[in-house]
């Protein structure tokens, strides 16, 4: 579900329109559970509808539903479910195949008119007056990290951090950890400026499908010098995935996701921090591992590297204390 906000400035009672933009990517698990699936059936009507039924006051809301080539026709409700709501603008585009993470949040992006994107999925619940600590916190330079509760328990996730030397993410269990500030903000709750997405070039779309999309974003918008921050008080309920499918599909899509990642490590990891990539997922899996790195020295990933390291004004080594990097 990705929302996207309008309104020339962020001040609630200017009725500055926010235009929600759900984005109901096609994704059948989550590394950390915390992106959006296809098929939500009737998930994703009871999404749109506490995010509309949810706000402070009825300030005009762009609805932006990107359909991973969903199987259950549940998009063909959404605007009978929300048709006698005032101010709600709903844009649906369907996509022919199943295309992953970056690619249909970033169609959605295009497709979205207002000024200020929040982006999250299609199995969340937002709560009444959801939208008051946005007003409160956003700023243009800013991206926001939505807190993310679990609608079966009680945990709850301020934000992610990165792990080294996998690279991969765990949640924030605490709030005001490291001053608030996160490295990777997960796409179940993201603020953030329209200007500043597409400033940033957007989610990688040469990270197929799923795997280390949300922190390379997050890394390469705090090595361009944009702060991610933490809003305690703007929870989301998020229903993470049951642990057999959550397993189900880590097994299908291993190889992917190993080669996704070990890109995310190439772009910005220094040389000995990246050697120490290398050695965990060769104990990982040496086959799969044999086989992505001779995927990543056909592809264009060393170009890549060469081009953020001399494009970033920032780098890794030099900011990952300060972003909460945590060794494992």
């Amino acid at each position: 579900m990705f929302l996207s906000n309008r309104g020339s400035t962020v001040k609630l009672p200017r009725k500055a329109a926010i235009p929600q933009v759900l984005d109901r990517v096609h994704c059948r698990h989550a590394n950390q559970r915390d992106l959006p699936v296809r098929n939500e059936g009737d998930r994703i009507i009871r999404a749109i509808q506490s995010i509309v039924s949810g706000r402070s006051c009825p300030f005009p809301l762009e609805l932006v539903i990107v359909d991973d080539n969903s199987t259950d026709r549940a998009c063909d409700q959404l605007l009978q479910a929300i048709e006698r709501t005032a101010n709600t603008r709903l844009v649906l585009r369907r996509l022919n195949s199943w295309s992953g993470i970056p690619f249909a949040r970033n169609r959605g992006a295009e497709l979205a008119s207002y000024p200020i994107y929040f982006i999250t999925d299609g199995n969340t619940l937002f709560l009444q007056n959801w939208d008051l600590p946005i007003w409160g916190h956003f700023e243009r330079g800013r991206i926001l990290a939505a807190t993310i509760l679990d609608v079966a328990f009680s945990f709850r996730g301020y934000g992610c951090q990165l792990t080294l030397p996998s690279i991969g993410v765990t949640w924030i269990p605490i709030a005001g950890a490291y001053g608030g500030y996160v490295p990777v903000v997960a796409c179940t709750g993201t603020v953030i400026d329209r200007e500043l997405f597409h400033r940033l070039g957007g989610y990688d779309e040469t990270l197929p499908l799923y795997g280390a999309a949300e922190p390379e974003f997050s890394v390469r918008a705090w090595l361009s010098g944009y702060e991610i921050v933490n809003v305690p008080q703007l929870p989301i309920y998020y229903r993470f995935r049951p642990r057999r499918e959550y397993d189900a599909f880590y097994d299908a899509n291993r190889g992917v996701m190993l080669t996704n990642y070990l890109r995310f490590a190439c772009y910005y990891l220094p040389e000995n921090l990246l050697a120490k990539a290398y050695e965990y997922y060769h104990q990982w899996s040496q086959a799969e591992f044999n086989t992505a790195m001779s995927n990543l020295d056909a592809s264009d990933v060393w170009i890549k590297r060469a081009a953020l390291s001399g494009g970033l004004p920032l780098n890794f080594q030099s900011r990952s204390g300060s972003h909460c990097c945590e060794m494992k």
